[in-house]
């Protein structure tokens, strides 16, 4: 019975946690090293998706195949344009002015490097991230995250919030929060139970 009690309370808390605590938890400190602006500026983006055309590249230890992962980033970009503009996932395509009077090009001009963990990051209250946005160079980084329960690229429409207007250190992320929110994982992940993956 202590065991079953004890097993209840470690499920209780893994429901209630995001996918980038529950990393925490499984990964055993794995992250990599500092990816910094010049780093990212030094990629090849060699691919492109075949939505909104973002060029992407995507490191050679991603475990995940290239055709997927472009899939994933036009899928959420359009639902998180549709979730946060009125003009929606058309937006991508065209030039947006955000409120704070900047101007930001369609989703064509972002590019996308894709890491497999976690990294070391200059980021502002941060010293490693799932992703990360440089501001001025219109680059985003981002991992496919290594916990089997989360979805896939977890903190994508994070990152692509801070694209169109979010705040590096989130003063305004009550703005953003209802379509950027990362995925929770489910007990029937974490335990190994087949479900349904969100994208």
């Amino acid at each position: 019975m202590k065991y079953l009690f004890i097993f209840a309370i470690i499920s209780f808390s893994l429901i209630t946690i995001s996918c980038d605590e529950t990393e925490d938890l499984f990964d055993g400190g794995g992250t990599d090293p500092l990816i910094d602006r010049e780093i990212a500026e030094a990629q090849d983006y060699n691919l492109s998706t075949p939505v909104y055309g973002m060029q992407v590249a995507v490191r050679g230890d991603v475990g995940l195949g290239d055709n997927a992962i472009m899939g994933i980033l036009d899928r959420r970009a359009t639902s998180f344009l549709d979730c946060q503009f009125e003009g929606g996932s058309d937006l991508g395509f065209e030039d947006v002015m955000l409120s704070n009077g900047d101007t930001i090009g369609p989703l064509s001009e972002l590019r996308v490097f894709v890491v497999p963990r976690r990294f070391e990051c200059e980021a502002v209250g941060l010293d490693r991230c799932n992703g990360i946005y440089f501001f001025g160079n219109d680059i985003l980084v981002v991992s496919v995250g290594n916990f089997s329960g989360c979805p896939d690229l977890p903190v994508w429409k994070h990152e692509l919030g801070h694209r169109y207007g979010m705040e590096a250190d989130h003063s305004n992320l009550n703005e953003f929060r209802a379509c950027t929110d990362e995925e929770n994982c489910s007990f029937e992940d974490i335990i190994g139970f087949d479900g349904i993956q969100i994208e």
